[in-house]
């Protein structure tokens, strides 16, 4: 239980460190706000899957799905609600399709690579 809450501290923390830094250096040509999140949600999960180990795919996608809930919940209050929750997911689904799935990827792939070092570390042993 303790690596696991870690594991999600550790993802929240590395997704706001990391849009800080993408933040400073946005390039002008592409849309950053459709790749950012699902760039940032990779590895901040693959790194929250590495520390947990096991069972962090769906933790990830809870985390990223409540992330995703204030972000919307952020942007009504800015709009003072004039625009509806569905209006601000429709404007955002994109940048929704391509992060839930790399989250999940990047949670999968943390896992993975705990695993493949645990069995070195033993096999070193």
């Amino acid at each position: 239980m303790k690596r696991m809450i870690l594991a999600v501290v550790l993802m929240l923390a590395v997704s706001t460190l990391a849009k800080e830094l993408i933040s400073l250096a946005e390039p002008s040509d592409i849309n950053p706000w459709q790749v950012e999140p699902g760039i940032i949600g990779l590895l901040a999960a693959c790194l929250g899957g590495f520390i947990a180990r096991a069972h962090f795919v769906p933790i990830a996608l809870l985390v990223h799905a409540v992330v995703w809930l204030v972000i919307l919940y952020t942007l009504r209050l800015i709009t003072n609600g004039q625009s509806s929750y569905v209006d601000l997911a429709a404007y955002n689904a994109v940048a929704m399709a391509i992060s839930f799935p790399l989250v999940a990827l990047g949670a999968y792939l943390g896992q993975r690579l705990s695993r493949l070092r645990g069995s070195r570390a033993s096999a070193a042993a």
